[in-house]
């Protein structure tokens, strides 16, 4: 996880959650932090990459004015998107489990799965409180990109 701190000189193309932003001399295009947040022009925000320079990636942002942290992507999104996998996918495969190895396969499979559910739930929740703690340690005054051992 990389942090940049940015002052948006310029912020355009805003559409649908989605800008374009120039600042200290580079231009960025088609950033969407959570296709409601839009920053100002002027405004000076500290940015959780996944990747060092790509926008593309955004994990976490904070305006440095405020102590607010929005997030990419919340714990409950992938709980309810987990939830939605496992019911399209996961009757496949309990259904598979069921007719090729019968009830107790089945319930192998299921408790698998509720498994390995549950810990990408608290894993995304243990990232998002890195991603938060390592944006609220930044400074105003900090400037640059940093690196944040995960």
């Amino acid at each position: 996880m990389h942090i940049e701190t940015v002052r948006f000189e310029r912020v355009f193309d805003v559409q649908s959650g989605m800008f374009s932003f120039e600042a200290g001399g580079k231009r960025e295009f088609a950033v969407a932090f959570d296709h409601e947040s839009v920053p100002n022009a002027g405004s000076t925000f500290a940015v959780a990459l996944s990747e060092p320079g790509n926008w593309q990636k955004v994990l976490g942002w904070r305006d440095l004015s405020s102590p607010t942290v929005g997030l990419r992507y919340s714990a409950w999104f992938m709980a309810i998107d987990l939830l939605l996998d496992t019911y399209f996918i996961g009757i496949v495969v309990l259904a598979a489990a069921l007719l090729f190895g019968g009830p107790w396969a089945a319930l192998v499979a299921f408790i698998a799965m509720a498994l390995g559910a549950v810990a990408l739930v608290v894993a995304s929740a243990v990232r998002n409180r890195q991603i938060e703690r390592a944006l609220l340690s930044v400074s105003p005054l900090q400037s640059g990109t940093v690196n944040v051992p995960v």
